[in-house]
């Protein structure tokens, strides 16, 4: 039984590196996207219309769902090419969650608030804003 108990200590934490490793090959895609450093409005556009790829999603610079609702934009010009990037998803949901938080530049209001009654040059402008805080697009 000694020799049971000393197997199974050696290889408990041989088991728990494999079950991190699977976690790793999981969530890499989305570890290292985060890591990519800011990048130009055209690489951004152009990596959207390559398609998808793990780690990453494709943004709407205007937030579709405010300009379709809010500001009766159509999805014509949400869908537009020029309102698509491919970004890193954790920024994505980085993002997503800033324009949920009440903010004193925004007068105490959510930025998606603050935006309901803007024009689409304004919303493009937030949009690219929060782009370059999140450290996606270049300054």
């Amino acid at each position: 039984m000694a020799w049971a108990r000393a197997a199974g200590a050696r290889i408990s934490p041989f088991v728990t590196a494999l079950e991190v490793m699977s976690w790793l090959d999981t969530d890499r895609p989305f570890i290292e996207s985060y890591q990519d450093p800011p990048k130009t409005l055209e690489e951004l556009q152009q990596r959207a219309s390559e398609g998808r790829q793990s780690g990453y999603n494709i943004h709407h610079i205007v937030e579709q769902t405010s300009a379709e609702e809010d500001g009766g934009f159509s999805r014509n010009q949400i869908d537009a090419p020029e309102n698509l990037v491919r970004i890193p998803t954790l920024k994505h949901w980085e993002i997503t969650g800033w324009y949920m938080r009440p903010n004193r530049d925004f007068d105490g209001l959510s930025p998606r608030e603050w935006l309901r009654d803007k024009d689409w040059d304004m919303r493009r402008q937030v949009g690219l804003d929060a782009l370059r805080r999140f450290g996606v697009l270049k300054p």
